[in-house]
């Protein structure tokens, strides 16, 4: 029987038998050869099952869960929910798993349930979930993120007590009434020069963090309406300083950024920057905005700054924004990034839904890796069940391979 002493302390620390996992000596989402070598085409290893490698990270396949918000965070901090949730993509096969939008700084997140990466008591859970996602044979990944001026919201699932929101501290590169996303949304202050400095600064504490936790990437968010992407919008960005006017200088505030992410995050790891390629206001408001020819050159920019692989979405800056959905229709935006900026790998998002469609687009050079996030919700197999419509044979975990028979 425990002594009240180790208990406490075990209470505290959790049992080193709770750590135990069984080896996966090949991880799942791998490659092992074709279902039916009868078929056409079946000695040849399909795109979305090759291996993929940037500096030292190697995944199985080509497969990357997106970033998810999933509003279930307390103070920031990951839960069980986040293990199982994000845990279960890696048992599954997924070849890297980047985790939702954390928030550098409190005020930073979307709702008070975000999760966030501020401070460093957030680091014990995020690396039990990353040591779990590696002991599957899994990469990881974390998005570093600022909401910016459409921060401070309601979670679409429960309702906080007023304290825990920060209304009066909602921040942007540009404030005032008019910068509110829409009437639901709270109207932004402007961010000082000093206080620009210190959110990037914070962007650079948060890479120590993901560093501590063991990640093996990081992925920048200046995308969806979130603070990056307020400041590349002329749009969202109304500033006469440097960090406004000139597409040079919008892009400023993300190249900082970047700078001080890659300064403080290990050389041999990779950074993914994860951007919208339009607002998809063209033919809906008057005036300049952010479009997918100022992407190509933001993303040259971004690949000399110290970036590796260029996640492109679109849309979310604006309310007024018209989007088109169909199964793939963000792949052009990725198209046009990797054929114009040579060396920039690029993950291609937006409504991937089947292991076919995946192929298609990276066969066709479109991408480099493959992004999928409500397809996850839908099917956290669908990795496995991409290999069966490709006649792939994946490996399956040790624990789940009588599933397969």
């Amino acid at each position: 029987m425990s002594s009240p002493i180790t208990y406490e302390r075990e209470r505290l620390l959790g049992y080193p038998q709770e750590r135990f996992h069984i080896e996966q000596p090949v991880a799942p989402g791998t490659y092992l050869g074709p279902i039916d070598p009868s078929k056409p085409g079946a000695d040849k290893i399909p795109l979305l099952f090759q291996p993929f490698q940037v500096k030292d990270l190697t995944l199985a396949n080509r497969v990357v869960v997106a970033p998810m918000c999933m509003y279930s965070a307390k103070d920031g901090f990951m839960t069980n929910f986040h293990l199982a949730h994000l845990g279960s993509f890696a048992i599954h096969g997924a070849g890297l798993v980047i985790a939702e939008a954390s928030a550098v700084e409190p005020r930073g997140r979307i709702s008070p349930q975000d999760v966030g990466i501020w401070s460093d008591d957030h680091i014990h859970k995020l690396k039990e979930i990353a040591d779990f996602i590696h002991s599957q044979g899994s990469k990881m990944g974390i998005q570093l993120a600022h909401a910016g001026r459409k921060a401070s919201m309601d979670p679409p699932y429960s309702a906080p007590p007023k304290s825990e929101y920060w209304a009066d501290d909602v921040v942007a590169p540009s404030g005032g009434e008019a910068l509110k996303w829409d009437e639901n949304f709270l109207a932004p202050r402007e961010l000082s020069v000093e206080e620009i400095h210190q959110v990037i600064k914070a962007f650079g504490a948060a890479a120590v963090r993901a560093t501590k936790a063991g990640l093996d990437t990081v992925e920048i968010h200046g995308a969806h309406g979130y603070l990056i992407h307020n400041f590349l919008s002329p749009v969202t960005n109304k500033r006469t300083d440097s960090y406004g006017g000139s597409l040079e200088n919008r892009a400023r505030f993300l190249l900082e950024v970047i700078k001080e992410v890659r300064e403080n995050f290990p050389k041999e790891k990779p950074i993914f920057v994860r951007v919208s390629a339009s607002d998809l206001v063209e033919d809906v408001i008057d005036g300049p905005s952010w479009d997918i020819e100022q992407t190509v050159k933001v993303a040259k920019w971004a690949k000399d700054a110290g970036v590796d692989v260029f996640h492109v979405s679109s849309g979310g800056n604006v309310a007024q924004q018209k989007i088109n959905a169909f199964p793939g229709y963000q792949v052009p935006f990725a198209e046009r990034v990797k054929k114009e900026v040579p060396g920039l790998y690029v993950a291609a998002v937006g409504i991937i839904t089947s292991g076919q469609q995946a192929e298609e687009v990276l066969a066709q050079e479109k991408a480099d890796l493959i992004a999928v996030a409500r397809g996850f919700l839908r099917d956290p197999h669908f990795v496995l069940n991409a290999a069966k419509e490709l006649n792939v044979k994946a490996k399956y975990s040790q624990q789940y391979e009588r599933g397969r028979r």
